[in-house]
């Protein structure tokens, strides 16, 4: 994928704001006493990505500015 970095920024940072909202609902289900952990492994996942798209933003715009 070769796009802009502050397109990928903005990927990532969404990505680990839909992980925050993901890890809240999953807290919310455990205090419901349901089924939750599937819930918190895909928090986890978004949170994985979101960090690695940032990390690759960042590369990609102290590469241009060279």
């Amino acid at each position: 994928m070769n796009l802009d970095w502050r397109i990928l920024l903005t990927i990532g940072i969404g990505m680990l704001i839909g992980s925050g909202v993901i890890f809240y609902w999953g807290y919310q289900l455990k205090t419901v006493g349901d089924s939750f952990s599937h819930i918190w492994v895909l928090a986890l996942g978004f949170a994985w990505v979101g960090s690695d798209v940032i990390q690759k933003a960042i590369t990609k715009r102290s590469n241009n500015s060279k």
